[in-house]
């Protein structure tokens, strides 16, 4: 893979074709008599007022929490609850914020208490008992800027500073009249949100007030109730992209690019960065281009097609999600060998370009040429690259059940937990570089 992924974007990492080795717990197969090896499950974006990606929201699978409540007080519970909170630590010392849900019987114990990261957000179920050991815990918490709370209509934690709302019977409604209640009876409690249907869902809460929200980071069934239309900058951006498919030459290209200003200005002003070091400036497209490549030409303008959507509250967030899919399923095609993995990471951009631009999928596809493993995926969920981009999208989803099928031809479940764990580390650094360009 070409370095100019990197230097373009400001020194965040070029996709490395060769994902890192995984842990030996991760890599090697369970034996069906040995006790379950500690899985944290998945991380779910957690959107914060502003649109951006704030932290996320880490849940264990559901059939570990079955386990865990079937024997709460054995060391496997505990276990898990620390393998949870250790999986937090990397996001919480990015500056972001980290939520996770635990009992308190397991948070009491101290093994589990003395493991709760600086900064970390809990919320807990179930009502402390009282004790010397955890008055010490709640102390020590509070002075590392730890965080607790309930769900809404539970027993409180000592120090409660959110409440998490989560839809019932009334779906959104439950959160959005719990928000506003909240607002009137204790206006300094942070409100947080989850298990919300879709992006749209999501927006609805942060007007509403909800200061983080995490849920489904893609478009509900009503979403394009007021479509928009695609803007002039999108078609062109899409133009582009089938130019390149069509391998049409360099003057072409260059008279395209320069006829979009603000393109041609972002394209020079990248390849003359000082991160990129060329010994002569650029001083023409045409060159920009040939310097450049067609395969990474194609793969910088399809992140800025995705960037493009910035029409809506939560846009930040999901250009980020949709540069972490890509990630993940060009991981996924490099160590199975499956799928081009240039084409996949391509896949995955896409995939979110509804919610992104608020348009129907195959509206926002129609201009683009598209091979047919990538239209049939991203249209009919159906073809050889489908079950990969099921996968991507259950994984983020916590459906982890349904994952356990798709991911056994990739190594199992925590092997491909390890690589989204790369894929969103790798999305975070290239969204901060796109934020601060050099």
């Amino acid at each position: 893979m070409s370095g100019w992924w990197s230097k373009l974007f400001g020194g965040a990492k070029a996709p490395d074709p060769r994902p890192e080795p995984l842990p030996a717990t991760a890599a090697a197969a369970p034996s069906r008599a040995a006790v379950p090896a500690p899985s944290f499950g998945a991380r779910r974006p957690l959107v914060g007022a502003n649109g951006e990606l704030a932290g996320f929201e880490f849940r264990l699978a559901s059939s570990t929490q079955r386990r865990m409540q079937e024997a709460s007080d054995g060391p496997a519970a505990a276990a898990h609850a620390i393998a949870l909170l250790s999986a937090m630590r990397s996001t919480l010392a990015a500056g972001r914020h980290a939520l996770c849900e635990l009992p308190a019987s397991l948070l009491a114990r101290p093994a589990v208490a003395e493991q709760v990261p600086d900064g970390a957000w809990l919320a807990v179920t179930g009502a402390f008992e009282p004790g010397e050991s955890l008055a010490g815990a709640l102390t020590q918490w509070r002075t590392r800027g730890v965080k607790l709370g309930a769900a809404d209509g539970a027993p409180e934690p000592p120090g409660a500073s959110f409440v998490l709302l989560r839809p019932g019977a009334d779906g959104l409604n439950d959160v959005l009249n719990g928000c506003v209640r909240w607002q009137q009876t204790q206006p300094a409690r942070t409100r947080v949100a989850v298990d919300l249907p879709g992006v749209e869902a999501i927006e609805q809460a942060l007007e509403c007030g909800v200061a983080l929200a995490a849920g489904r980071v893609e478009s509900g069934d009503a979403a394009f109730a007021q479509r928009r239309t695609v803007q002039p900058a999108t078609q062109r951006l899409c133009q582009l992209l089938n130019d390149v498919v069509a391998d049409r030459d360099t003057a072409h290209l260059g008279a395209e690019l320069r006829a979009d200003l603000a393109l041609s200005y972002r394209l020079l002003r990248s390849v003359n960065s000082p991160a990129v070091g060329l010994s002569k400036p650029i001083e023409s497209i045409e060159q920009a281009v040939m310097v450049l490549g067609r395969g990474e030409l194609y793969r910088w303008l399809s992140v800025l097609l995705t960037a493009s959507g910035s029409g809506r509250k939560a846009s930040r967030a999901l250009q980020e999600v949709s540069l972490a899919r890509a990630r993940l399923l060009e991981l996924l095609a490099t160590a199975r060998g499956n799928a081009p993995p240039a084409a996949m990471f391509t896949v995955g951009l896409l995939s979110m370009l509804d919610a992104l631009l608020q348009v129907p999928l195959a509206e926002a596809l129609q201009p683009l040429q598209l091979a047919e493993p990538a239209r049939e995926a991203l249209l009919s969920h159906s073809g050889p690259w489908w079950p990969d981009l099921r996968l991507a999208m259950a994984i983020e989803r916590h459906e982890l059940e349904i994952s356990e099928a798709l991911a056994a031809a990739h190594g199992g479940v925590d092997a491909v937990l390890a690589l989204a764990e790369q894929a969103w580390a790798w999305s975070a650094e290239l969204s901060r570089a796109q934020a601060n360009p050099a």
